[in-house]
């Protein structure tokens, strides 16, 4: 199968996301992006969380600080609503949760390194 050319091939923006929470608790990726899932179709609907189709991509988590960091994915022109999706975002794993986006960055090393 050939690879589209480069003007066809989807756009990405990568937003930079902290996470806050009480200090002991555990997260994880997979709980972190169904909350993330279950947001953005809540506010969106089907189709407007399809059209962001958000993807959680990096994710860590100091339970001791209750602290943690995520790299999340949106559609290049959804960046808008991705941030009011991952807004809405109050609990993960039965925990409650604080998510502020830091920063959208064009690619994920940018992402990674700028939004620490």
């Amino acid at each position: 199968m050939k690879h589209l050319p480069k003007h066809l091939r989807p756009r990405w923006r990568y937003l930079a996301v902290a996470v806050e929470t009480r200090p002991g608790a555990s997260l994880d990726r997979s709980d972190f992006q169904r909350a993330v899932w279950y947001a953005a179709g809540n506010l969106l609907g089907d189709a407007g969380s399809a059209d962001a189709d958000l993807r959680v991509l990096r994710f860590s988590f100091d339970s001791d600080a209750g602290e943690g960091t995520a790299a999340v994915r949106a559609r290049h022109g959804e960046v808008r609503p991705a941030r009011a999706a991952l807004a809405c975002v109050t609990e993960v794993g039965g925990e409650s949760v604080g998510v502020h986006v830091r920063g959208v960055s064009g690619t994920l090393r940018g992402c990674t390194a700028k939004y620490r």
